[in-house]
């Protein structure tokens, strides 16, 4: 009866933790350029298929890994999901197929909710150029109606975005210097009496990176910087479809 009665406490406590984990782990962790879908390799490394304590994926999940792209969740996620996070990690543990190729986010959420784009032709094919797969493409670095990763500045809020593509971001840009003789380009994500976070402009897409602040001896402005090296891929008539698409994602339908 005392089993019962606890198993039918947890039922009513709402979701199971691997379940919650799982959905947490979808809009928050196999996103962008971090881990793949239910913990297949992305960006971030393979968690399917792997061992870990539950000891370590808490420090990890809560503090993250300093100088690395793993951020600290502490202070976005609750105690409780991140625990149901490291169950559903933990459970991956014997997973031996591979990930399913469809986005595990239920319904509503997520890049399945996207709405049909029903814009001009020119701005459809410059939103397909902004996150195509094939190229290190826009939405590595640019966050625009919904899509890509807001490590750079907003591409909409200027009048002009086709001048904004060539030279967004480079007044942003700093040289970041390390007590270890390091030096790279960076973007400041935050900044403590305690601890410094940036974003590595040196590898494409940008690695998010997290310092104790006695080991950044500077953070100056980077005047060499140029955004034109990183759509050098991209022809003249293409920047002018992303352009396209940034003026009707500014200025609406």
């Amino acid at each position: 009866m005392i089993v019962l009665a606890l198993l039918l406490a947890q039922v009513a406590a709402g979701p199971a933790p691997v379940a919650q984990g799982e959905r947490i782990f979808a809009q928050s962790c196999s996103v962008g350029y971090c881990h793949g879908v239910a913990g297949s390799a992305g960006r971030g490394p393979r968690l399917r298929g792997r061992t870990f304590t539950k000891d370590y994926l808490t420090t990890v999940i809560h503090d993250g890994i300093p100088s690395s792209a793993m951020p600290a969740w502490k202070d976005r996620l609750k105690d409780d999901d991140i625990r149901a996070v490291v169950a559903y990690i933990v459970s991956l543990a014997t997973a031996t197929d591979p990930a399913p190729p469809a986005n595990p986010m239920p319904p509503g959420v997520g890049p399945a909710s996207q709405p049909v784009f029903s814009g001009p032709p020119q701005a459809a094919r410059g939103r397909a150029l902004f996150s195509d797969p094939a190229r290190e493409n826009c939405a590595v670095c640019h966050a625009v109606a919904g899509r890509g990763m807001a490590v750079g500045p907003d591409l909409t809020a200027v009048f002009e975005p086709l001048r904004r593509i060539h030279s967004a971001a480079s007044h942003h840009v700093l040289t970041a210097s390390l007590q270890t003789g390091e030096h790279f380009p960076a973007l400041l994500v935050s900044q403590t009496d305690h601890e410094v976070r940036l974003y590595d402009l040196t590898s494409t897409p940008p690695v998010l990176r997290t310092f104790a602040r006695s080991q950044v001896t500077s953070l100056a402005q980077n005047s060499a910087w140029r955004h034109d090296d990183v759509i050098r891929n991209y022809s003249a008539a293409e920047l002018e479809d992303i352009a396209a698409y940034l003026l009707w994602a500014a200025t609406g339908p």
